[in-house]
């Protein structure tokens, strides 16, 4: 909850267990967890960090601060956890890091800025898929752009527009076990549903 600066965890019926990061958040944007450890990854907006919680809500440490540098932040929004590995949005950065999730230290990035599809704007969502494509919500032009897992731009899918596969200011993407990518269409007020296919 970006407003009240917390995390809530809800039960399978929606209903409220307890909450984490009160008095250590500023905004709470995007949050990842690592099932092997339990550690919650919290995205902290204007921290310009990465905030990591135990289950018991307890504050194990912190990665990164504000900066254009290698494993430094800019207002950071959204995360995914795959394969041990930690992806951030690293928003006004204009590009997505990938962090080693135990020391915050730099694997790789994607994305650069620019003005040609496949640049980052105003990234947002990040998620992976089983094969390691990278799929990044660029909210500024209404597009979904999909990486490989070392960084190539692969396509973009999407564009301005109601129509389906179209986007209005999306904001999420998340990749299931079953490789179906959500993406948060939130401006048309649904969720888009693609299924990846796999590599041949």
């Amino acid at each position: 909850d970006a407003e009240l600066g917390a995390v809530f965890v809800l039960g399978a019926d929606g209903t409220p267990e307890r909450s984490l990061g009160t008095g250590l958040l500023q905004r709470p944007t995007g949050l990842a967890r690592d099932a092997a450890s339990g550690a919650l990854f919290v995205a902290d907006t204007y921290a310009h960090d990465i905030k990591v919680f135990a289950d018991d809500g307890r504050l194990l440490r912190t990665l990164g601060r504000r900066g254009e540098g290698e494993g430094e932040f800019n207002f950071p929004t959204h995360l995914a956890f795959a394969a041990g590995e930690l992806y951030v949005t690293d928003t006004m950065n204009n590009r997505v890091q990938v962090l080693d999730p135990a020391s915050g230290q730099p694997r790789r990035r994607l994305g650069t800025r620019g003005l040609y599809v496949g640049n980052l704007v105003r990234p947002k969502g990040v998620g992976v898929d089983a094969e390691g494509n990278v799929y990044v919500v660029e909210s500024y032009y209404d597009s979904l752009l999909v990486f490989a897992r070392d960084g190539e731009f692969l396509l973009p899918i999407g564009g301005t527009g109601t129509a389906t596969g179209r986007f209005y200011l999306p904001a999420g993407v998340w990749v299931d076990a079953k490789n179906r990518v959500h993406v948060a269409d939130m401006f048309n007020g649904r969720i888009v549903l693609f299924q990846f296919l796999g590599g041949g």
